[in-house]
């Protein structure tokens, strides 16, 4: 085998050879040289195979560790006793070589059949080891020779076609005598009798789509082991250490307490791959930065702009299709979007982030920009000033099939093992696991909402403000304090039931066809809060910078919704418009740019939910009456609790003075199944269009003069840092 070199590690990867017992044994070893305290990870590899199919995990351990990957006699390039060894005489022999290369206290990671060999010397011998990785831990003796052998088969057809050339050559090595002899002492070893005896700390891994390996059969052991914990990574199959090498790796360090490894950057998966194009966050970043190069949201902005008219007519035949066809083509749009678990290592913040100052022109200078907290009134208060907005929260999502929206604590397990693969590839990330099984019950049914939230402002972010905001200038904070009970996983992963919407947190926890974890904290809630670990950053590139630093606080999405309406009516009134037209958006069915075009003032509205129809109803009552009124309606596909339907809305608006009022793109038979709705919304918006120029953004001076009018803005605070 040719040595391998490992970036930053100084270090290579070389065949070794000892005499143990009177055996020959070869080994694979090298990896991390150089520190006073290097770690030593012992690979056990499984039947029949060798330390071959080990290397690749080899390679990406050596980077933190010294690692050693023996052939256990008969196996491999190693020395072929006469008689076949069985179990507890393959360990002796590990053991009795960890001895020879004087191997203190290693941490094994084995594999397969070389879970059992693990499980053995780790019982006889328990103060010789730090702590084990079980990876996909063989046999399950209930499931008997010949379905084991089915699922063998099942298995192998989702790992790495190369992997097949190597059992090939290693089974050519070990010969079929020894090979089915092996076997049969293998499905014969006694593993549950081991488990009580071994005392060291042990993580069991799965992959999901391990058919050797149960999922039943991986919480047996655990539960049979003293101190032991299971993680299951879906969608990978039963040999990681080959087929998943990156995401076992990443599994292992952080087990082993070992820092995170980014990805190199040639390796990370595109930003527009990464995160959901039909989320808020997504959706307001582009609606921001195309009202700033005066352009509509044509396809929600995730449709390329020539192709945008032709997708509006392709989803408009959606609606005469029956319900359940609507439902399950939404279901299926949605998880479209969804990042399989084992992708999850190459998804980078900093090119997401990236991705986003991209979006914007570079050559210009702005008064200011917006860093945080999304909502489409911050949007529109954004579009009116100029001004860049920036989200500190997005989100990922992960494809899930297997976990049912009415079961939040599998979903939260399931999460577990795809989360720590994002966050190890993303320190400046913590990560909000949604479950809300009441708005999202069909896209829950494909997908897992992995909701992330910078901690730290990050290169490219401060590259681009850098660039763009002259000294003097004003970094808005875009703060809302909205917090909602949530469960900790870990240290930066929070597991949230429910979320905003039509239900309280107090009713998610009541309901009793669910049972969610008991939360244990409260913290900024998974889509809308800001969590303030951000503004240490903030505060010290604006000092350095020579910023203003001035922080808007709401507590709810909409809160700043009142105001940012009236701002666009006093704008439009001070520019010499007429500002007589109200248009009520409804979550991303929103575009700012339209709404100046259009002269419409913006009240934007989180969901179609009761809640917002009641700030709708108490924003009409408290403003001036509007001669015309447009209302959108997003449409989710669920009759969720809390759900305002059309006949309340109707109402809503049957009670104003308007002379003309109307539904915006909502198809009121449909509703909440109006998936047509994404098509109609910006063309009916667009005919609208009166061919008036934009009217010139507001400077802060007239933003605080406006501001100074305000008698009381309940729920927002303008404070300066």
């Amino acid at each position: 085998m040719s040595p391998a070199s490992f970036d930053g590690a100084h270090a290579t990867i070389r065949s070794a050879w000892t005499h143990v017992d009177g055996l020959r044994i070869h080994a694979r070893t090298g990896g991390r040289t150089g520190a006073a305290r290097v770690r030593d990870v012992v690979l056990v590899h499984g039947v029949v195979v060798s330390s071959r199919y080990m290397v690749p995990l080899a390679l990406e351990l050596g980077r933190d560790f010294r690692v050693h990957a023996p052939d256990l006699p008969g196996f491999g390039l190693s020395e072929h006793p006469t008689d076949v060894l069985g179990v507890a005489d393959l360990a002796q022999t590990l053991v009795a070589w960890l001895d020879h290369c004087r191997i203190e206290r290693p941490a094994l990671v084995a594999n397969s059949f070389g879970c059992q060999i693990a499980l053995h010397a780790l019982a006889r011998r328990p103060n010789r080891f730090d702590c084990a990785v079980l990876q996909g831990p063989t046999f399950d003796r209930r499931a008997g020779p010949l379905r084991q052998g089915l699922r063998w088969l099942a298995t192998g057809l989702r790992e790495q076609p190369s992997l097949n050339a190597i059992i090939i050559r290693d089974y050519a090595d070990c010969g079929l005598r020894r090979a089915a002899a092996t076997l049969r002492l293998a499905l014969a070893d006694p593993v549950e009798a081991k488990l009580p005896h071994v005392d060291v700390p042990v993580l069991v891994v799965r992959g999901g789509a391990d058919r050797v390996v149960s999922q039943r059969w991986a919480s047996d052991l655990v539960r049979g082991l003293p101190n032991a914990q299971l993680l299951t990574l879906p969608g990978l199959p039963h040999a990681l250490n080959f087929s998943a090498a990156p995401q076992l790796a990443a599994v292992v360090r952080r087990f082993l307490a070992a820092p995170a490894r980014r990805r190199p950057a040639g390796t990370a998966r595109r930003a527009e791959k990464s995160i959901a194009s039909f989320d808020s966050a997504t959706a307001m970043l582009r609606a921001s930065a195309r009202a700033l190069q005066n352009r509509g949201m044509d396809g929600l902005g995730a449709v390329p702009r020539p192709l945008a008219p032709l997708a509006e007519r392709l989803v408009r035949p959606i609606n005469g299709l029956p319900g359940a066809a609507r439902a399950e083509i939404y279901r299926r749009a949605s998880g479209s979007e969804c990042i399989p678990p084992a992708e999850l290592h190459r998804v980078s913040a900093e090119a997401i982030d990236r991705w986003m100052v991209e979006c914007y022109p570079w050559k210009r200078a702005y008064a200011g920009a917006i860093v945080g907290s999304s909502s489409g009134a911050v949007t529109h208060l954004a579009a009116a000033l100029g001004m860049p907005f920036l989200p500190q929260t997005v989100l990922v999502p992960v494809r899930q099939p297997e976990v049912a929206p009415d079961q939040p604590r599998h979903g939260m397990e399931a999460g577990r093992g795809p989360a720590q693969l994002l966050l190890d590839a993303n320190p400046e990330w913590q990560l909000h696991h949604m479950h809300d099984p009441n708005q999202d019950r069909l896209t829950l049914a494909r997908m897992a909402y992995f909701r992330v939230k910078r901690w730290r402002l990050g290169e490219a972010k401060s590259s681009f403000l850098a660039a763009t905001l002259p000294r003097g200038a004003t970094l808005f904070i875009s703060d809302c304090r909205l917090r909602w009970p949530v469960t900790r996983v870990g240290e930066r992963y929070l597991f949230q039931f429910g979320a905003l919407g039509g239900m309280t947190a107090d009713e998610f926890h009541a309901d009793a066809a669910w049972d969610p974890p008991a939360p244990d904290e409260q913290a900024p809630e998974a889509e809308w809060g800001f969590e303030p670990a951000l503004l240490d950053d903030l505060r010290e590139f604006a000092e350095r910078r020579g910023l203003r630093l001035r922080r808007v606080a709401f507590e709810d999405p909409e809160d700043l919704s009142p105001l940012t309406a009236d701002l666009y009516r006093w704008w439009y009134r001070r520019s010499g418009w007429p500002a007589d037209r109200l248009l009520v958006e409804s979550f991303v069915l929103m575009d700012p740019y339209w709404a100046q075009r259009t002269g419409s003032v913006p009240l934007w509205l989180k969901f179609p939910v009761e809640p917002s129809a009641a700030r709708l109803e108490r924003y009409l009552q408290a403003s001036e009456p509007y001669d015309d009124i447009r209302l959108a309606l997003f449409s989710h596909g669920a009759d969720s609790t809390g759900l305002a339907h059309v006949t309340r809305w109707r109402s809503l608006l049957e009670r104003t003075t308007s002379s003309s009022w109307g539904f915006l793109g909502v198809d009121a038979e449909r509703f909440p199944s109006d998936f047509a709705s994404f098509g109609r919304f910006h063309h009916e918006l667009r005919k609208l269009d009166q061919g008036r120029p934009l009217p010139t953004p507001i400077t802060l001076g007239e933003l605080d003069e406006f501001l100074r009018s305000r008698v009381n803005d309940p729920g927002v605070m303008w404070l300066d840092e």
